[in-house]
């Protein structure tokens, strides 16, 4: 038998060791997405949205199916993201939202999940801090430029600091007076969370604490054009009106609840009955929705309402997110410009 030369032998075991490295990172990535034993799994859809009526029904019946398993008294749930491939800044803030209070308002509950395959979805993942959430072992780098712009915060009442947190990374490019009617529109949104979103149980069978009442509000950029989106998991505008606005409910509770929203929208007011507040919200929409390539976009439950290049619309979806979700997008100037 021919003997081998040193480079040969060398060469086979660099090879070996190669197929062995293989072997072990297929491993760990399968251990990484395998459900532990005991975890009940529940499917993510491939896009999680709440704008297009297709995507949003998906959504919205992963959402509830996810309440449900809680509901139930499951109390380890795994969720396979494995086929998820696209994250709308309207769905994901929803999903995160849920998540959030599902695991606060329920003792013992272990939401855990596996990784996208898609590396995009993955970086939005952990660039939000739904891996953080689900304590997911996620090291995907965040590279792409319309994820590493997603910022996140989360609070509870009306807290300048945690618009700071997201909004002042954009000083010097939104014009001071859209920035002052920016940081109005949003804190009114806070403080309308927190005065009339939560003024009663959502109905959904979980169950929280009279004083749990958080929003939750991510930004991106992309495009050139920036997005903010505000979101509570309160009782919706709509359910809210009989008790807070009982006139206006009364001209109203016929109507569309996308209706109802644009009519809440235009004659706002706080439960304070103050003048000096509660005219924030309809401020933005109007100003952003004016500018170029601007717009404004509020969904509740089941209604939604927008307003772009002036133009008001609204109208019903066939299914409830239970809550609120307020979007503005708004063009920005690149930063050499700035």
């Amino acid at each position: 038998m021919k003997k081998l030369r040193k480079s040969s032998v060398f060469l086979f075991k660099r090879r070996a060791l190669d197929e062995l490295g293989k072997v072990i990172d297929k491993n760990k990535k399968g251990e990484n997405n395998s459900p532990p034993q005991r975890f009940s799994v529940i499917k993510s859809p491939v896009h999680i949205d709440i704008y297009d009526s297709g995507p949003r029904k998906l959504t919205v019946i992963f959402l509830e199916k996810l309440r449900r398993m809680v509901g139930e008294g499951c109390t380890r749930i795994w969720i396979d993201f494995s086929e998820t491939r696209k994250f709308g800044s309207g769905g994901t803030i929803l999903f995160f939202a849920e998540l959030s209070r599902l695991i606060e308002n329920t003792s013992s509950l272990m939401i855990r999940g596996s990784l996208p395959k898609n590396n995009k979805a993955a970086q939005v993942l952990q660039q939000i801090g739904l891996s953080k959430l689900l304590k997911t072992k996620n090291k995907t780098e965040c590279l792409d430029g319309d994820v590493v712009n997603w910022r996140s915060a989360r609070g509870q009442g009306a807290v300048g600091e945690k618009y700071d947190e997201i909004m002042g990374y954009y000083d010097g490019r939104i014009t001071e007076s859209l920035q002052s009617e920016l940081y109005t529109g949003i804190t009114e949104a806070m403080t309308n969370a927190h005065q009339h979103a939560y003024i009663d149980q959502r109905g959904d069978g979980i169950t929280t604490a009279p004083g749990y009442r958080p929003w939750w509000m991510f930004s991106q950029e992309k495009d050139g054009k920036l997005s903010v989106v505000f979101c509570d998991l309160g009782v919706g505008i709509p359910s809210s009106l009989p008790r807070t606005r009982p006139r206006l409910w009364h001209l109203m509770r016929n109507m569309s609840q996308g209706r109802q929203i644009e009519g809440a929208v235009r004659n706002s007011q706080t439960r304070t009955k103050k003048q000096h507040r509660g005219k924030g919200l309809r401020q933005i929409i109007q100003t952003i929705s004016s500018c170029k390539g601007g717009k404004a976009i509020i969904l509740s439950n089941k209604g939604w309402y927008s307003m772009k290049a002036g133009k008001k619309d609204s109208g019903d979806f066939a299914d409830s997110i239970m809550g609120t979700v307020i979007y503005w997008q708004m063009p920005l100037p690149p930063r050499s410009e700035a």
